[in-house]
């Protein structure tokens, strides 16, 4: 792939030599659970719950406060594979942090789950959540919704189900890199390794998320969805992630309904970049905790915000 990153080299050619396809990722989902990991959980409380039906990882700190932030974090996998329980080594530092509680529901998945199911399952964590906040030691007004690629559409969806059935008040949403665009877009063609996310699994993805579904339902395709009135919303991509394209293009959709909404571009970074043992992956956490810090103080105008 030219123009990669030269802190991604390595990292693509040990994605190319463990590659999976799209059939392999949704035949073989087997994880390992949080307890049999290794993170940095001192000072903090990793537990499972139901809340109804789903099953949902909560961290917290140890010595909990009163009024603490919230994150609801929705997992990447293409709405086909993926778990909660891999997202707590990127997820934890939200704890250390902001002394934040993280909520990670395992939301259902395509294609034996279709649309809407992981959409449902995400807004009853939600809901759930602000309904019992005061028990929580949460503050309602700083729940914010989060998540990387297909998670950063379930966020978004989210985030658009409250806003119109006047629900769970939202401070902010971090849809990174999300998947977006139900669509096929001559700009996908170009991705075509197995060492990345490419257009074969993309495509397989969506059919699988949406079924046989005649329309494109707003929630389920957030680039072509009403966007005004959502709160301040957080992003960053690499020009070399197939979601580039039409993740700018969002952007620029939010900016024209008036939403306070900041895009950091990584140049040479494919999709994911930012999970690798790499500098420039550190570079994007980084970023992202000190946006995130500003946005829980309240700073909702990136324009007030420091480079």
């Amino acid at each position: 792939m030219s123009g990669l990153h030269p802190e991604l080299v390595e990292v693509f050619n040990s994605k190319l030599k463990n590659a999976r396809t799209f059939h392999q990722l949704i035949t073989n989902r087997a994880f390992t659970h949080f307890s049999k990991q290794n993170f940095r959980k001192e000072n903090c409380i990793v537990e499972e719950m139901m809340i109804n039906n789903v099953r949902v990882i909560c961290i917290k700190p140890k010595q909990a406060l009163q009024n603490m932030p919230c994150f609801v974090w929705f997992h990447g996998g293409g709405m086909v594979f993926g778990n909660p329980d891999d997202s707590i080594p990127y997820v934890i530092d939200f704890v250390h942090s902001f002394q934040a509680v993280v909520f990670l529901p395992q939301y259902r998945l395509a294609p034996e789950y279709p649309y809407p199911a992981a959409l449902e399952d995400g807004y009853e964590t939600l809901t759930w959540i602000s309904k019992h906040a005061n028990a929580l030691n949460i503050d309602p007004g700083k729940i914010i919704v989060s998540g990387g690629s297909a998670g950063g559409n379930l966020a978004l969806a989210v985030a658009l189900k409250a806003r119109d059935e006047k629900g769970p008040q939202i401070a902010a949403i971090l849809p990174l890199y999300p998947m977006l665009d139900a669509k096929e877009r001559s700009f996908h063609k170009q991705f075509t390794s197995p060492a990345i996310w490419n257009d074969d699994k993309n495509r397989y993805s969506w059919k699988a998320y949406l079924g046989n579904m005649k329309t494109i339902p707003q929630y389920a395709s957030p680039l072509y969805a009403n966007l005004e009135k959502l709160p301040p919303t957080y992003t960053f991509i690499g020009t070399h992630d197939l979601f580039y394209e039409e993740v700018c293009e969002f952007v620029d959709k939010l900016r024209e309904a008036h939403i306070e909404v900041q895009l950091d571009i990584y140049k040479g970074c494919i999709h994911g970049f930012d999970l690798e043992d790499v500098p420039i992956a550190y570079e994007a956490k980084k970023r992202l905790l000190h946006v995130t810090a500003n946005l829980l103080d309240g700073h909702t105008s990136f324009g007030d915000l420091p480079d």
